[in-house]
């Protein structure tokens, strides 16, 4: 058996226990549990309740729409140091500003009625809206006629229809061609060229009128009483179209005393003329004032003239 240890003297005992510096702090009291607190809700970005004016702050947290001069979000409190600014539209810096009107020192501003408006304003606003009421009521009762009683609805479609055709004659408006009653006369013309080569729907023949005499014209009577608007010529001869003069400007002289004047372009294809003063004619005398002169020769030609009424 191994020997028993001796036991420590009390001074060897002090010299083993460390000494304890500082002062004993007293333990902490009990303290009873606390319920866990909630997180405050999270804030749900909305449409803002008002239409956005330039200028105004929109929230990042909840996207309404603020005065410039918040600090902090109307409807969720959030603050709007970082808010977005709604910018002015492009067309509207376009637009003259209008500020308030500067008055001088003693001037008396105009008597105004409700709402700020002039005396004529306030009347305009009135009749604008009596005559906005006058038109609904009449446009109800139209609509009660229109769908309850045929005559009413059969004359509604007749002037719906006229109206209708007005605006595509004024749009897209028609024409019909207007044929001679009979071979016109020409003051001057070529034995083999007369004058009625010229209204004979045949571009390939002309009539043909010597230059340097009379000044040549023709003069045309219709089968009726027409309103000319519009002539379609064929200048020259159309097989040798340099070889020949060509009309440049032309005089109509109408049946009832009116004249008008058209000037034409030296090239061979169809132009097409626009007249004016044609209207309730029976006869149109046509003068050659003035031509394109041809490389070689004196003579005048022109292929075809067609007149066209509106329909």
């Amino acid at each position: 058996m191994p020997p028993a240890k001796a036991k420590a003297t009390e001074a060897e005992a002090k010299d083993l226990v460390a000494p304890v510096s500082g002062k004993a702090t007293a333990q902490p009291e009990a303290v009873v549990p606390q319920e866990a607190q909630k997180k405050p809700p999270q804030v749900r970005r909305q449409p803002p309740s008002k239409k956005l004016q330039p200028g105004e702050l929109v929230c990042g947290e909840c996207g309404e729409g603020n005065a410039p001069t918040r600090k902090f979000c109307s409807r969720c409190g959030t603050s709007l140091a970082t808010a977005e600014v709604v910018k002015t539209p492009w067309w509207r810096k376009l637009l003259p500003k209008r500020g308030a009107k500067v008055r001088k020192a003693g001037e008396r501003s105009k008597r105004r009625g409700r709402g700020g408006k002039t005396k004529l304003g306030v009347a305009f606003s009135t009749t604008f809206k009596i005559a906005r009421r006058v038109i609904a009521i009449a446009l109800v009762l139209g609509g009660v006629a229109y769908g309850m009683f045929a005559p009413f609805r059969g004359w509604v479609n007749e002037r719906a229809a006229e109206a209708k055709g007005t605006f595509e004659r004024i749009v897209f408006p028609q024409y019909a061609p207007v044929s001679a009653a009979e071979a016109p006369t020409a003051s001057v013309a070529l034995p083999d060229h007369p004058a009625n080569m010229a209204v004979d729907s045949a571009s390939d023949s002309f009539w043909a009128a010597p230059l340097g005499g009379a000044e040549p014209n023709m003069v045309v009577k219709f089968d009726r009483t027409v309103d000319l608007v519009r002539i379609i010529i064929h200048n020259g001869d159309g097989a040798d179209f340099k070889t020949t003069s060509r009309a440049q400007k032309l005089h109509l002289v109408f049946s009832t005393g009116k004249t008008t004047d058209v000037s034409l372009e030296d090239r061979p294809d169809p132009q097409t003329l626009e007249i004016e003063n044609g209207d309730d004619v029976s006869s149109v005398e046509i003068h050659v004032v003035s031509t394109f002169k041809s490389v070689s020769g004196t003579t005048l030609a022109i292929s075809e003239i067609e007149f066209f009424e509106e329909v």
